[in-house]
This record gives structure tokens, sequence and C-alpha cells, in this order.
């Protein structure tokens, strides 16, 4: 688990993500698995981006409904925790 909390509301997550420690580690091959980002986000080894325009829909509807789940659970996260 891992929590970025210092930055302001206004900072893209693509900025957060290239300078905390788990996309160094990631880098560093720390991990065995994969992270999911959206379009805002470079496609490295270890991030998966949907694909562009057209892309294979089977995966982008997949990678949709996963970050879809991601994000609903952020969000009553930060409710819990104002």
């Amino acid at each position: 688990m891992n929590v970025e909390a210092k930055w302001p509301g206004s900072v893209h997550d693509s900025q957060i993500y290239r300078e905390c420690s788990l996309s160094n580690r990631f880098a560093r091959g720390e991990f065995d698995g994969y992270l999911l980002g959206d379009q805002g986000y470079p496609c490295q080894p270890s991030l998966l981006t949907p694909y562009p325009d057209p892309g294979p829909q089977r995966f982008d509807v997949a990678h949709c409904r996963t970050r879809a789940r991601v994000e609903m659970t952020i969000g009553i996260l930060k409710s819990q925790f104002q």
C-alpha cells in the first residue's frame, strides 16, 4: 500500500506518480505486478493505460471497469478520512 498525501489537488496524477517512491520501486523491479492508469499517464512496463482509439475493445472495457472500481474505492476512503 502506498499513499502520497502531500500534493495539492491541482497537481496532475502523472506528476505525482513520476515523483513518488512507488514509481521508483516498480522501475527497480521490486514489485511483480501492474498498476492501472488513465490516458494521462505514460504507458510503462508496470503501468497499463488504455489503448489509443481504436484499441482492442475487450481490453479497454475490462480496464475501464477495473479503474472505475478503484476510483469508487478511493472516493469511499476520501469520504471516511477527510
